[in-house]
């Protein structure tokens, strides 16, 4: 979450004092650990891993990850951001070619996977360093970068801080490079802790942008990741998992129990009996009340596995993530059926579009700016933003799209075509090409083919 400061202790917006810049920086550390569990989880380092091995009773401790916080993020953000935001609008045509420039598929990919891990994701705008300039955007770890707004009820940008560590050649830690962005300019300083209030400015320089160039996005009201609530559970599961290999293994390491019988006067002999026993398979009994028997731990796997299954339901219950590989979900379903079974992912992923949304909508008018200064007048105010689910879809047959002449535009029914991508591209395509056919058949009867009434007269009657 933005960190809030009162906009009455800043006389100057363009030039932030140090003061509060090693304040925000000290806030924003106390909430690194949080932000480090969460990511640890999302790469397997879960806390099972951590448990200590009891030396002493030299019992196995394996430690088995089952990371359901990944399948979590993944399954989230494939749903939700699988297929490429698409903008429409009266001038949206240059931010879009700007977008291509940059790949911003790529980059809304890598947002929305932080968005899901952290409940919360940063980018940057800036320049490139090419020689003509593009304006570009980058995704910056939610660890080294912070935006700092206003205690208004409007919550108005003030200022953001992007901090990271600088090394030597030797790649030893020297200190961190400190970029302070505001309204007008981005100023660069270096201090030797994160903690530093010695602040020693390196340069400051304009970025045009007329705005702060840093935009949050949240994943939700709260700024909670996708299985931020579900790590207790996610833990249990863990555990019961790793229990169950120590259990197996505790059984196939028994303890084999005589009596009646001695394996040996001394250790030396006790020894040589039990490689023997282990290599020829064979124990010989002496005496008729002899016996030997496995001391064995009785497992009840029906139980075990209740518990798992129980754990395992409530992490996609609570997370809204179906669990794609359930029997249940698997099987033959109407779609209204189907639809039923991801009525919670589709919950989520509303929340998941709506706070997106907010966050495209300031990226929008911050390209606006930068552009605009580039002589490349855009309007944001009428763009509408379309967001699509990324479901598996029937591919619609030939025979469904004759049915429909008639009934539907032709952009219709090319749309319904998989391999079709922009219907009014193909629409001239046909146009165009259907003309050149018509003048080589005019001509070939010594028509005047240069005639374009009748030409366009004969496309039309073609189409």
């Amino acid at each position: 979450m933005a960190i809030r400061r009162d906009r009455d202790l800043i006389e100057d917006l363009g030039n932030i004092p140090t003061e509060i810049i090693s304040n925000c920086i000290e806030e924003h550390l106390s909430g690194v650990p949080r932000l480090t569990k969460l990511d640890n989880y999302y790469i397997g380092e879960h806390a099972i891993l951590t448990r200590e091995t009891n030396e002493e009773m030299q019992l196995p401790n394996n430690k088995v990850v089952a990371n359901h916080a990944k399948y979590i993020t993944d399954m989230a953000t494939g749903y939700v951001f699988g297929k490429p935001i698409k903008y429409e609008g009266d001038s949206v045509e240059a931010i879009t070619e700007a977008f291509k420039l940059i790949d911003i598929v790529s980059h809304d990919s890598e947002l929305s996977k932080d968005l899901s891990v952290f409940g919360v994701g940063l980018e940057l705008n800036f320049m490139s360093s090419d020689e003509v300039p593009i304006p570009k955007v980058t995704v910056i770890d939610p660890r080294h970068i912070f935006l700092v707004e206003d205690d208004t009820v409007e919550h108005k940008p003030l200022f953001a801080v992007h901090y990271y560590e600088k090394r030597d050649i030797k790649n030893e830690p020297i200190g961190f490079s400190v970029m302070v962005y505001t309204e007008t300019n981005v100023t660069k300083y270096f201090i030797k802790e994160a903690d530093s209030t010695d602040f020693e400015l390196i340069e400051s320089e304009p970025h045009f942008y007329n705005a702060v160039p840093v935009v949050e996005y949240s994943n939700n009201e709260e700024q909670q990741g996708d299985f931020e609530q579900q790590l207790s559970l996610i833990d249990a599961y863990n555990i019961i998992q790793s229990d169950r290999v120590n259990d197996k293994e505790q059984l196939v390491d028994a303890i084999l129990m005589v009596k009646g019988i001695s394996f040996g006067d001394d250790a030396t002999e006790q020894a040589e009996t039990a490689r023997m026993l282990a290599t020829h398979k064979i124990l010989e009994l002496p005496a008729a009340d002899a016996d030997a028997e496995w001391l064995t731990k009785t497992l009840n796997e029906t139980q075990v596995e209740v518990l798992k299954d129980a754990i395992k339901s409530d992490i996609h219950e609570f997370s809204l993530i179906p669990n794609l590989t359930d029997e249940n979900f698997a099987s033959n379903s109407s779609g209204v059926a189907m639809k039923y079974k991801l009525f919670g992912l589709e919950q989520l992923a509303v929340i998941k579009e709506r706070y997106y949304t907010q966050g495209l909508r300031k990226r929008l008018a911050l390209f606006s700016n930068i552009l605009n200064v580039k002589g490349q007048a855009s309007d944001v105010s009428d763009i509408v933003i379309y967001m699509y689910r990324n479901l598996p879809e029937a591919d619609v047959s030939i025979d469904e799209i004759v049915k429909l002449i008639d009934f539907v535009s032709n952009e219709t029914l090319l749309g319904l075509l998989q391999f079709v991508d922009a219907p009014e591209e193909e629409i001239e395509r046909v146009r165009e090409q259907l003309k050149e056919r018509s003048e080589r058949e005019q001509k070939a009867f010594g028509m005047p083919f240069d005639d374009a009434d009748v030409i366009e007269d004969d496309v039309k009657e073609a189409e």
